[in-house]
């Protein structure tokens, strides 16, 4: 089944210029109605403003839920959306994990500290943000395209060659999904992070739904999906360092 608001895109200019219409019908019916109360004695203009009224409030209900529905297909929603998911849905899960009421959990962990989230830099439709503690941290990229999220993943470098020992159950849990589809890139300049260096590379695909932005339980599953990806990769990365001291 098709859905009417997949056609329903409206700009500005056009959602201003029907709402001044109906606005001034209803001034308009509204005025009339008054007069013929005070000095238009008609009954025949009377009833006219009347069934005016009515038409117009009827036709502003059925306007509003036309705007509830281009609201959500418009290019400044969907940038707004897509900010709200990167920078304060994906940072949730991370930040709820490194409170008080978590951190024992997380120090059970080969970790030391209780590893924290932080914001790196942000473009449009991409945040970078780093996840670690104060002597080891990885990286990743978070890119969200409407329906195409792609967590691009920085480990140590030197972790290319044993990968798949290394990160043997992250990897294989996430071939696993159907859903999710993940790609080695090997080892590329990371000098974003300091000049000259270098990182092993690897990208979580994830293809979402449609209504992907507008769906809080949806967004919910996703930031704690991309957390317990995150973690695990961090954790992993982590042993191996402390095996190589």
């Amino acid at each position: 089944m098709i859905e009417a608001k997949k056609f329903i895109f409206l700009s500005r200019w056009q959602r201003n210029a029907v709402s001044t219409v109906l606005g001034t019908l209803l001034l308009i019916s509204s005025v009339l109605l008054y007069l013929c109360k005070t000095s238009l004695q008609d009954p025949e203009i009377k009833l006219m403003s009347i069934d005016l009224i009515k038409l117009t409030v009827t036709a502003w209900g059925a306007w509003g839920l036309i705007l509830l529905y281009a609201s959500s297909n418009s290019f400044s929603r969907i940038d707004k959306e897509t900010l709200a998911f990167l920078k304060d849905d994906l940072s949730r899960p991370f930040l709820l994990a490194s409170s008080q009421a978590q951190a024992t959990y997380l120090k059970s962990e080969p970790t030391g500290d209780t590893p924290q989230l932080r914001l790196i830099s942000e473009s449009y439709q991409g945040v970078k943000y780093a996840y670690g503690i104060d002597s080891f941290k990885i990286y990743f990229l978070c890119r969200l395209n409407v329906q195409e999220l792609s967590v691009l993943v920085y480990l140590p470098a030197k972790h290319e060659k044993d990968c798949e020992t290394i990160y043997k159950t992250s990897l294989s849990y996430l071939r696993e999904k159907s859903e999710i589809k993940v790609t080695l890139m090997g080892v590329n300049d990371a000098g974003w992070l300091e000049p000259g260096q270098k990182r092993f590379e690897l990208q979580i695909f994830r293809l979402l739904s449609e209504d992907f932005l507008f769906d809080a339980s949806k967004r919910i599953y996703i930031s704690s999906g991309v957390f317990g990806d995150i973690r695990a990769f961090f954790l992993r990365a982590r042993k191996a360092q402390l095996e190589d001291l």
